[in-house]
């Protein structure tokens, strides 16, 4: 092709045809300009197209993911609301006159303030698309907006376990195990969370009498209590974040 129009163009000029020749010359380079454009355009089209292959198979990922999670919230709603139940439930014993009901259910309902189950979204596919910065493909603002307040109740929640700590190691749930030396005492069998916590149930172990009579201190009373506003704010902090990822769910579905 370039022989061809390079004869042409001496032809050309050898016969003085300056302004055919000079077509020519235009031609050739619109030619070459054409080309280059095509040859863009097509790699405008692969990158398009890879895009928006890496971009449905985040899309999936992320729905995959946040179906997980919304999961792990129902496991830990289950959990909560068994704790809740029997703690409000030994609240309403406590400082009774309670000999209608046995030491062991007793135990039992105080067991519920020594739950927590572990909880953590599922956010691989999230926190790989930020690293990368891939998470740009996703062109929904909104998604952005309502992910970023998942993230805040998160860690909202995750506030709330830390300050349940606090009140088992330093606060007022120290205070009585200081005074009793073994919560298994109060709690019994049920103090092994899933039976892999080994428990020395005869150290310290109380009568029935002294029991009933150690359950009716208004510090044991306000410890429960305490334990029992923690799981209401997990409570409500998981139906938050249940919420929020039925909304991110639904707006990635909504982008594909």
């Amino acid at each position: 092709m370039l022989r061809f129009f390079s004869k042409m163009r001496y032809k050309l000029a050898t016969k003085n045809r300056a302004v055919k020749y000079l077509r020519y010359a235009v031609g050739e380079i619109l030619l070459v300009v054409i080309g280059i454009l095509i040859a863009v355009q097509v790699n405008n089209w692969n990158e398009q197209r890879k895009q928006a292959k890496e971009r449905k198979a985040l899309i999936q990922s992320l729905i995959s993911d946040f179906t997980a999670t919304r999961l792990r919230i129902e496991s830990i709603q289950s959990e909560i609301e068994q704790s809740i139940q029997r703690t409000s439930r030994f609240l309403s014993l406590s400082y009774t006159n309670n000999t209608n009901v046995s030491v062991d259910s007793l135990q039992y309902y105080l067991s519920g303030a020594f739950v927590m189950p572990p909880f953590e979204p599922i956010l691989t596919s999230y926190n790989q698309a930020v690293s990368t910065g891939k998470i740009g493909l996703i062109q929904n603002k909104k998604f952005l907006d309502d992910m970023s307040k998942f993230l805040i109740t998160y860690s909202w929640h995750k506030h709330t376990v830390d300050l349940s700590g606090e009140i088992f190691y330093l606060g007022s749930i120290w205070e009585i195990r200081k005074q009793i030396g073994n919560l298994a005492s109060l709690a019994g069998e049920s103090r092994s969370y899933n039976g892999t916590r080994k428990i020395v149930s005869e150290a310290y172990k109380l009568s029935d009498e002294e029991y009933r009579a150690f359950i009716k201190k208004p510090e044991v009373f306000a410890a429960i209590d305490n334990m029992q506003t923690i799981y209401y704010n997990i409570l409500e902090n998981s139906e938050s974040m249940d919420k929020e990822a039925e909304i991110l769910i639904e707006e990635l579905e909504q982008t594909k």
